[in-house]
């Protein structure tokens, strides 16, 4: 079972970008560009039909409360595109919000696990995954209580846990917190990936059993797409095609069509012809846009909690 903004489904048949953001406002930490709003709705949904002709089925939202989620224009983006659309719940570090430093693990457990079952204020609208992350620097006490609280909902509820890293060897912390707390790593994704200094890195991390994204495609800093799909192609030599998601982490509005960007489509139009270049087959692609976000996506049994 996959819980989407518009209710349960069975199974998503098609691609899934798995780390996007359809509404977002990061404006007071990183300037107006960085909100998607009402006014960037058009641009969205424009974005989103053209992703479809490449086969989207199904987009994750991982803005975090607080800081522009808006579930009701998640739920009219996802009817109005005919495209699933799965929310998050969690907590935003940039910086972490007043309850995160004041609540224990048990009371942001509690938020997170009321927003995955009973729904988000009187939207009735349920979130779908868990999104925590760790700012830069070496991770707080904050940060621990926020991921070992992630791990306590993903137990109870089943659903999975999406980090977000700020540099690649946060990883370790990432994964050492939240084994350690229980979590079944074969249900967490490790975000921002692409990062890493080469292939060897993945491998390891890899050995945890967690999933990991080269999930900002097309993104203007960072590595180049070339250089993303060299690492992409030395991972799935190494038979880390199913450890592997592709998203592009739209974030800002000069990244839709409209406003010059590559928009939702750039994993599928500009990033895969880079991989069938380098010889990546069609059946590894799909494990990365489809068989992998789809596992991750869907409820495991939940587990009692303490």
């Amino acid at each position: 079972m996959i819980r989407t903004v518009t209710g349960d489904i069975a199974s998503v048949r098609g691609r899934i970008l798995l780390h996007e953001h359809l509404q977002i406002d990061l404006s007071a930490q990183k300037g107006a560009a960085t909100r998607l709003g009402a006014d960037e709705e058009p641009a969205v949904l424009e974005d989103l039909r053209h992703a479809k002709q490449f086969g989207l089925a199904a987009i994750t939202d991982l803005s975090a409360p607080g800081w522009g989620r808006d579930l009701v224009a998640l739920r009219r983006i996802s009817e109005q595109s005919e495209i699933a659309v799965v929310a998050a719940t969690g907590f935003y570090w940039d910086p972490f919000p007043s309850v995160a430093h004041d609540g224990s693990v048990a009371q942001l457990r509690d938020i997170m696990i009321a927003e995955i079952e009973q729904g988000v204020g009187d939207t009735g609208i349920r979130c779908g995954v868990i999104k925590v992350g760790t700012n830069r620097g070496v991770p707080d006490n904050v940060a621990e209580r926020v991921f070992r609280a992630a791990a306590g909902a993903a137990q109870a509820t089943g659903a999975a846990v999406i980090t977000h890293t700020s540099s690649p060897d946060q990883a370790a912390w990432h994964v050492r917190v939240l084994a350690s707390s229980g979590m079944d790593m074969s249900h967490v994704v490790i975000s921002h990936m692409g990062a890493a200094h080469d292939v060897g890195e993945l491998a390891e991390l890899a050995r945890s059993g967690v999933t990991m994204g080269v999930d900002k495609v097309s993104f203007p800093k960072g590595p180049t797409n070339d250089q993303l799909a060299d690492l992409v192609r030395d991972a799935c030599a190494k038979g880390l095609e199913r450890q592997i998601i592709l998203s592009s982490d739209i974030a800002r509005r000069t990244f839709l069509r409209r406003y010059g960007g590559r928009g939702y489509a750039t994993v599928f139009a500009d990033f895969l012809p880079m991989l069938q270049a380098r010889g990546i087959t069609p059946q590894q692609i799909e494990a990365m846009l489809h068989d992998s976000p789809a596992r991750i996506l869907a409820f495991a049994p939940a587990r009692a909690t303490a």
